[in-house]
């Protein structure tokens, strides 16, 4: 009988306050640093429900995003996971996962990736040697194996030991891939974050294309990430241990969903501009300048997931094309070979969805899967929008167990196991659909749970953004007076 090897996840954006996964408070404003969120909780007996008797527990595998660095104080993410881990139980005889865990690291935590890789240069430099390349600096093997020196995530294991005391949880980071691969090698597994699909996280690299030295030959892993990791930390992963600095940037982040409130929020920024200037038709042209900067920047600025009614824009079709056709072609023709059956799994995009798609470097179509995630966007629904359970067995077989997408409709949150490849035979769906029972305990609760609260997440949403805006204005009216 199949077993499930991995259970991998990715998005929940803990501690953030659109994350289905952080409790927060009625308002919407604060999070409940003291009780997890009913969906947490729901999700974790999905998990643990998932065991069979006589299994050994699975390995999590986290795409990325696991904490809301850039717009949420560490601690409230902190607690968030704390919460998860007590949830998960590893190392107890029901636990969900088995207490090794594997973390990729995303754009919203990618400070962590930072820190921990270079942990592990010291304690190379420590015993006398140390990284024979700047690829040994900037990402890891495909495969964790061929890794001489694992990067340990210190952090995480600090934190998860909070969750679930004297566990011995461990946590090993891959990145930005990492590979599964069949004793024949002929099929492999690939996972990722996906966030260098993304024009944004790949600014550098297209500044150095332009004005640089031209590159030869195909970009690999380590050198987007040196690039581009800089410029990632900056904006996107570290913003939220700025005090009060954070929450303007979430606000100003959460207002990309709101015309009123960017506007709002432009015409404060050019107001402040002009009040500080010293010479007042200089400062009058400066604040002008900036603010039709920022308002022509607004449609560029909707990054990947904000964008309404595709699933791909044709910028991230042609980064997901390049990047699995580049560094993704490299790293496995040099680790793994040539697999007949190649499978690419990643998130960032809070989309979930199947296809395959023909990538130069591999002689069959790849088996795309995203598995969405676990935070509300935007204040009205998006069927387009969900999450997703990716398992794979020890066959490499991949199933998607999507917990939900956006909708009014009740069968929006009804659980669906799909496969990787409809192509292809795959015992472990089987498996799946014949054990569980979308319309029972514990997944009916799962979905239950998920309706209301993301119809809390995008009420709250809402009504910060209608605050913000009716804030910025009524300081415009009493400017004026």
């Amino acid at each position: 009988m199949t077993s499930i090897r991995w259970v991998c996840i990715s998005d929940l954006h803990l501690g953030a306050l659109n994350s289905v996964l952080t409790n927060v408070t009625s308002d919407g404003e604060r999070v409940d640093t003291v009780n997890p969120s009913p969906v947490l909780e729901a999700l974790c007996e999905c998990l643990r429900a998932l065991r069979q008797p006589g299994q050994d527990p699975p390995e999590l595998v986290v795409l990325g995003d696991l904490f809301e660095l850039a717009l949420t104080a560490p601690e409230d993410a902190a607690a968030a996971f704390s919460q998860f881990i007590a949830g998960l139980r590893p190392g107890q005889p029901d636990a969900a996962v088995a207490p090794g865990f594997r973390f990729v690291p995303g754009n919203h935590d990618h400070h962590l990736w930072s820190r921990a890789s270079d942990d592990r240069y010291l304690r190379l430099l420590a015993a006398g040697t140390a990284a024979a390349a700047p690829s040994d600096r900037h990402a890891t093997h495909l495969i964790p194996a061929h890794d001489a020196e694992p990067v340990r995530d210190r952090f995480i294991e600090i934190l998860a030991s909070r969750g679930a005391a004297g566990t011995g949880v461990t946590v090993a980071q891959s990145y930005p891939n990492l590979g599964l691969v069949t004793g024949s090698g002929d099929r492999a597994v690939i996972l990722s974050h996906g966030h260098f699909i993304e024009p944004l996280y790949r600014m550098m690299s297209l500044l150095d294309s332009v004005f640089g030295s031209p590159r030869t030959g195909a970009v690999e892993a380590w050198q987007l990430e040196a690039d581009n990791g800089g410029w990632i930390d900056f904006f996107w992963s570290s913003m939220g241990d700025s005090g009060d600095i954070m929450r303007i940037t979430r606000s100003l982040y959460e207002s990309l969903q709101s015309t009123e409130t960017i506007h709002a929020e432009i015409d404060a920024i050019e107001r402040a501009i002009k009040a500080s200037g010293a010479g007042r038709v200089r400062a009058d042209a400066e604040a002008h300048a900036v603010a039709e900067l920022l308002k022509a920047g607004i449609g560029t600025a909707v990054r990947e997931r904000h964008r309404p009614g595709i699933v791909l824009s044709p910028h991230a079709e042609e980064g997901l094309g390049s990047y699995l056709g580049g560094p993704v072609a490299t790293q496995v023709a040099a680790e793994i070979g040539s697999p007949r059956d190649v499978t690419f799994v990643f998130g960032h995009t809070h989309k979930p969805f199947i296809r395959t798609k023909a990538v130069p470097g591999f002689p069959t179509p790849v088996s795309v899967v995203n598995t969405g995630g676990w935070v509300v966007d935007t204040p009205e629904l998006n069927p387009l929008k969900g999450a997703s359970l990716i398992l794979i067995d020890e066959e490499l077989n991949v199933a998607s167990l999507c917990c939900y997408t956006e909708g009014d409709d009740p069968s929006s949150y009804r659980l669906r196991i799909e496969p990787a490849s409809a192509d292809v035979p795959n015992a472990l769906v089987d498996r799946l659909r014949s054990d569980i029972d979308p319309d029972r305990d514990p997944w009916v609760t799962l979905a239950r749970t998920i309706r209301t609260t993301v119809g809390d997440r995008g009420r709250q949403l809402a009504e910060r953004l209608a605050e913000d805006a009716s804030t910025l204005n009524r300081l415009h009216q009493q400017e004026d007076n």
